[in-house]
């Protein structure tokens, strides 16, 4: 035997699931009630006329003047839980109206445990439907008089500062911001600020500043129109006027058909971080929250246009100067850091984002005319040592040591087989300078062999080059695998005692055949001071002399001097100071 049966709602039980998984708070009750009148409205040819919305903490009234409800139809709606009257015999939503989903009234019950809805249609009679949070549901004769439908709730004790007058009005100001339809919240406007899309005449430009400043909490350094007409979506663009999260995932305000949906991800690609959109759109389809919009192929076609009109403007930057200096002055190391993986912005940073060069700030694009090469160093630390003795030779050389730039001018290398490219390093230094003809090295062989005994404590060779200009005395170059186990061997000379299994794992990396490169003092033979090395009789005075002019060459370098190193320095130093005063009180026995 077949039995047939229907389901048997808990509607105190469904309620709760919306308050929980469906609405994010008790508060899209107002936009849901709007939402509804704004439609009935939209139908009935009225949606010039105002939505009056009633509210003293206590009991809620929403009035509207659209196609209003016969007998039959409020049964059959309001009494049938996701019936809407708002799809077609399909399923479908209807272009002209928001809602599709038939759960709005329930969203009443998130504050309420009764509600009340009044309504006429044309030529019928009056209805007034009344449902509680336990399920029942009563219809009756009503005597309203006019078209139109009026929706009451009645706030339970927890929930009503939902219905206090200032929450109501902020919230109905939200949701109805872009939308034509006067809404009133105690005979008070709520909505009907000047237009954001609409002609630039009549205050548009001011009217989105203040938009700006008071919706999205800052004052835009330029606005830009976007539109995506397949999906009916016009907004504005507003570039931010300092630097954004890049690791956060941006939101932009998104509303449909008029009515807030909410911030939205997504609606741009993330390298665009630094414009924030409002846009209002027909086409795309809200979640059954309206809080969010589906991820269909229309929804991923607009965030390609958008990306690709954001790409656009920032191109512009190119014929618009002004622009471009106060969007780079903030935005420009973000730019670089997204260019590296992002091909859409490698041609706006090669032509005009700047880089610190040997011979001034330029774009790589400039750098390039000028160049047939780009040489870069990749640590601030070698450019600071090669930038001026490469300038002097004719060496064009870029600073790539800062955060992502040189993962930029790979990017920009990979994108293009025909540029060519060239990391420098310190190391580049020694074949780069001239070597001493052989008179010169055979008169300073005695004085580099002392050299490298002085500072033998700092695990250091010594080189002598010739080189411009000659106020430099030495240059110290130390590539990173030699800083990295000099630190290694500091760890360990500092344990006391076994050392524990991650200092042995330590030592045991520097156990191979291969040692790394050692740090190098390139002495300048063309530096006065160097020159006094050979001519000084007293290997503990030139000792000293030698220390002094490597401390110069790690300031230089910006190197951190070390404890034992500065212990040595210190010595070399008193020993000169010592030597000084000697000769200064000798003088005064004479």
């Amino acid at each position: 035997m077949d039995d047939a049966s229907v389901f048997d709602v808990d509607l105190s039980a469904l309620i709760d699931v919306l308050g929980t998984n469906l609405y994010t708070g008790p508060g899209v009750y107002v936009r849901e009630l709007l939402q509804n009148a704004i439609d009935a409205q939209s139908q009935a040819g009225r949606a010039d006329e105002p939505i009056e919305i009633t509210t003293d903490g206590s009991t809620f009234t929403l009035a509207d003047h659209g196609t209003g409800m016969t007998g039959e139809t409020i049964s059959g709606l309001l009494g049938t839980i996701g019936a809407s009257s708002k799809r077609d015999p399909f399923g479908f939503g209807s272009t002209s109206q928001i809602g599709q989903f038939g759960v709005g009234l329930l969203s009443g019950f998130l504050v309420g445990d009764r509600i009340e809805v009044s309504s006429r249609a044309d030529d019928a009679v009056p209805v007034v439907w009344t449902g509680s949070s336990t399920g029942q549901v009563s219809v009756r004769s009503g005597d309203r008089d006019r078209t139109g439908t009026t929706v009451s709730i009645a706030a339970r004790p927890d929930a009503a500062p939902w219905l206090a007058p200032e929450r109501v009005r902020a919230l109905a100001a939200d949701y109805t911001a872009m939308h034509p339809t006067p809404v009133r919240v105690n005979g008070e406007q709520v909505n009907g600020r000047p237009g954001l899309f609409g002609d630039p005449s009549g205050g548009r430009d001011a009217a989105r500043v203040a938009f700006c400043q008071d919706e999205l909490g800052f004052t835009p350094l330029e606005m830009f129109d976007v539109d995506v007409p397949e999906a009916g979506l016009r907004g504005v663009a507003f570039v931010r006027p300092s630097g954004g999260d890049l690791v956060a995932r941006a939101t932009h305000r998104v509303y449909v058909k008029g009515l807030l949906v909410g911030d939205v991800p997504g609606l741009v690609p993330e390298w665009a971080y630094f414009v924030r959109l409002v846009v209002d759109a027909t086409g795309l389809k809200p979640t059954a929250s309206r809080e969010g919009l589906v991820h269909d192929d229309l929804f991923d076609a607009v965030a390609v246009s958008l990306g690709e009109q954001v790409s656009d403007w920032l191109t512009g930057l190119g014929s618009r100067p002004v622009v471009r200096e106060r969007f780079l002055n903030v935005h420009e190391q973000g730019v670089k850091a997204l260019a590296a993986h992002r091909r859409e912005l490698l041609g706006f940073v090669d032509k005009h984002c700047v880089f610190d060069t040997n011979v001034g700030p330029m774009p790589l694009a400039t750098f390039r005319a000028r160049f047939d090469t780009i040489r870069y160093a990749g640590s601030v630390d070698d450019y600071r040592i090669l930038a001026d003795i490469l300038a002097g030779r004719g060496v064009g050389l870029v600073n790539a040591g800062h955060a992502f730039e040189t993962a930029v001018i790979r990017a920009l290398v990979s994108s293009d087989p025909q540029m060519s490219c060239e990391p420098i390093g310190q190391q580049f230094l020694l074949s780069a300078l001239a070597t001493p003809d052989a008179e010169l090295r055979a008169e300073f062989d005695a004085a580099v062999h002392l050299a490298r005994r002085a500072v033998s404590p700092f695990d250091c060779e010594v080189s002598l080059r010739a080189f411009e200009p000659d106020a430099v005395s030495a240059l110290l170059l130390t590539d990173d695998s030699a800083r990295i186990a000099q630190d290694r061997t500091e760890l360990l000379s500092e344990a006391s005692g076994e050392p524990d299994a991650w200092l042995a794992a330590l030592a045991s990396i520097d156990d191979g055949d291969t040692p790394p490169t050692r740090p190098v003092l390139v002495l300048n033979a063309t530096n006065p001071l160097v020159k006094r090395l050979p001519e000084l009789g007293d290997d503990v005075v030139a000792g000293a002399l030698v220390r002094v002019v490597y401390s110069q060459a790690m300031l230089r370098a910006r190197r951190s001097v070390r404890v034992a190193a500065a212990s040595e320095l210190d010595s070399a130093i008193t020993l000169l100071a010592d030597l000084a005063t000697r000769d200064r009180l000798k003088g005064t026995d004479e």
